[in-house]
């Protein structure tokens, strides 16, 4: 965003200065300023007005509109406004990943500005070749510094939403930043003032270059050993301690900061005690994962891959989802449904046709099913179409007494803004009536049941914590 403005402000200041009257009469840089914020907000409408985007947009106009007000543009209190326009028009996005981790690293940048200045190597008095010398240092020396403090200020909310970090992502950006900055950027905006006279061909054919390169850059970092680290998944505790520690460790100007280490040291203690599930269920009830007696999870049924990885993620496993699927030969299937057993040896059960319930109710410990199961199943802990409708994905961990469970939707009220999903099937018009074998179907429209410690059913308000 602020390369975009750059460019426009640029281009329009040289241009109006290249005519005597204009440079002597106009007020050039008011008026560059002007076409930067126009610009930029085109530019942001154009790329897709995300919360990010919005953001900066309005980093930038603030700092363009100081220059038409002949005013200085502090940038925390640029940050500070941004942030409250941002969250006035999108409260919700102060829970999502792109507000937190693009207003944590602009807030690590500002504070440790005059850190990653970069002039360390540029020596008044120098020659031509050293103030080259020193340039190229200090501009090497700044970007592997802006790097590495927007990398370690995002971290905490990277590993949090997404359960992964890049240890090689400041060795990336200080070889890309160059090519967007000085090419890629420049040529964009070069490229649209061209097209109108059929000049931007070569222009364009300039910027693919530069692109190709990033991603040849990005190509050969990926290949790296260790280039994607799976970190498992930690509580809201430990990131709110670790947002407070970011922000003490940033806003005070005094030795305040030196507030920030107690919060840093306990969100970082906090995070070496991820939560860890022995269960996972899919919202729909046809696959699960289940951690066997070598601390591993294996695929119990067919979840799909994408709810694979994010299992994986949160268990810190760096395995893919195909090997997760070729190691569940702990599970034993067949046309009815599946089995596995726990770490401490109780059965899971995956119940595919109705058949399997008087077996799999009798001898599981956990019965999983995408099916209503018949009221005469009450022994095992019951996970099945009506508990899904309600609650979505569940995750267990397993207890001497019994499990913990968190569902996906823990708050089973009912809202008036809320939309219940109806369990039952729908028949299409002029259907028959459903056959004997699916008798109990009505049973899935009476309200959901929860898990109560002792493994058993308990009321539909028993009280349940959200699955991350």
């Amino acid at each position: 965003m602020v390369l975009a403005a750059g460019v426009v402000f640029w281009l329009v200041r040289a241009t109006l200065a290249l005519v005597p009257y204009c440079a002597l009469v106009w007020p050039i840089k008011k008026i560059a300023a002007g076409f930067a914020m126009l610009g930029v907000s085109a530019y942001c409408a154009f790329s897709g007005w995300d919360i990010a985007a919005e953001r900066s947009l309005i980093m930038t106009l603030i700092m363009l509109g100081a220059i038409l007000a002949d005013r200085p543009a502090l940038s925390m209190r640029n940050l500070a406004l941004a942030a409250l326009i941002a969250l006035a028009r999108e409260p919700e996005g102060l829970l999502g990943p792109s507000f937190q981790m693009s207003f944590g690293a602009v807030t690590g940048l500002i504070a440790c500005a005059r850190l990653i200045d970069g002039r360390l190597f540029t020596r008044p008095g120098a020659g031509p070749v050293g103030r080259l010398v020193g340039t190229g240092l200090s501009a090497v020396a700044g970007t592997l510094a802006t790097t590495l403090v927007a990398q370690v200020a995002t971290a905490p909310f990277a590993t949090y939403h997404f359960q992964t970090m890049q240890p090689f992502g400041i060795v990336g950006n200080a070889l890309t930043l160059p090519l967007v900055s000085l090419v890629v950027m420049p040529c964009a905006v070069i490229g649209v003032l061209a097209y109108p006279f059929a000049l931007d061909r070569p222009i364009w054919w300039l910027m693919g270059q530069a692109v190709g390169g990033m991603l040849a850059i990005s190509e050969w970092i990926a290949g790296f050993e260790r280039a994607t680290v799976v970190l498992p998944a930690f509580g809201t505790a430990a990131l709110t301690l670790l947002t407070a520690g970011l922000l003490l460790a940033t806003l005070p100007v005094s030795r305040l900061r030196w507030l920030a280490v107690p919060p840093l040291l306990l969100g970082l203690g906090l995070t070496a005690l991820p939560d860890r599930y022995d269960l996972f269920v899919d919202r729909q009830g046809g696959g699960a994962a289940v951690r066997g007696p070598d601390g591993r999870l294996t695929a119990l049924g067919r979840p799909s891959g994408f709810v694979l990885e994010q299992w994986l993620k949160a268990d810190g496993d760096g395995r893919r989802p195909d090997a997760l699927i070729a190691a569940s030969g702990g599970g034993r299937c067949d046309p009815l449904g599946c089995t596995a057993r726990l770490a401490d040896g109780r059965a899971v059960a995956l119940v595919r046709d109705r058949r399997a319930f008087p077996e799999d109710c009798a001898r599981a410990a956990v019965l999983i099913t995408g099916l209503a199961a018949p009221p005469t199943c009450t022994g095992p802990l019951v996970i099945d179409r009506r508990v899904l409708a309600a609650h979505g994905a569940v995750a267990l961990r397993a207890g001497r007494d019994g499990f913990t469970t968190r569902y996906a939707r823990a708050d089973s009220r009912d809202l008036p803004w809320r939309l219940r999903p109806d369990p039952r099937p729908r028949r299409p018009a002029g259907a028959l009536p459903e056959g004997p074998e699916q008798a109990d179907a009505p049973a899935a429209s009476g309200s959901p049941d929860t898990e109560a410690p002792d493994g058993g059913r308990a009321p539909a308000d028993a009280p349940a914590e959200p699955l991350q």
